[in-house]
Order: C-alpha cells, then sequence, then structure tokens
C-alpha cells in the first residue's frame, strides 16, 4: 500500500464530504486524526478491533450525521477488518501530524 494514497483518499473524503472509508489503511489515518484534535487516547499499535472499540466508545455520543462533523460520520459507519501491519500505525501517526 502506498500511505499517500490512503492520506490523500481520506483528506479528500473528508474536504468534499462523499464516500466512506474503505479500508483499515484509510481508518488509521482518520483515527490519527481523530486523536490530533480530540485526543481520545488511542494509538497506533492498538489492533483493529481494540481501535475500533475505543473509538466506538468515544463517539457513542456522537449522532451519525452526514451534514455533521464528516470526520465522526466516517468513523462511526467504518468496520475493521483484522489485517494490521506497520503502514498502519506509521499512517496513524501521519493523521496525527496532519
Amino acid at each position: 500500500m502506498i500511505a499517500s494514497l490512503a492520506v490523500s483518499s481520506v483528506d479528500l473524503k473528508l474536504s468534499k464530504r462523499t464516500s466512506i472509508l474503505t479500508g483499515n489503511y484509510e481508518y488509521y489515518y482518520a483515527c490519527g486524526l481523530l486523536e490530533k484534535r480530540s485526543s481520545p487516547g488511542l494509538n497506533g499499535d492498538l489492533s483493529p478491533s481494540e481501535l475500533y472499540k475505543r473509538v466506538q466508545d468515544f463517539l457513542s455520543d456522537s449522532e451519525v450525521d452526514p451534514d455533521g462533523d464528516y470526520l465522526i460520520y466516517l468513523l462511526k459507519r467504518y468496520e475493521p477488518d483484522e489485517r494490521y501491519d506497520s503502514q498502519m500505525k506509521d499512517l496513524f501517526i501521519s493523521g496525527t501530524k496532519s
């Protein structure tokens, strides 16, 4: 996976308010963006299922509203699979620095 594709894809989806997250690479980058913005205590070393649980717990009071905060909309709708590699952690870190 070319990391810049996942970053560009998520950034475009957020700016155009279109589409959904299509894989764990995009998910980890988006979770990094959430960590930067709201500091819910996430980290890129978590397995996809652990990260998903923490994100969903943090966002439990947030509405799934495509007209509201689109990052929250994307994160609440995505269900990761269990595939994980070191690029996902790198993408998470990239999200925290964007």
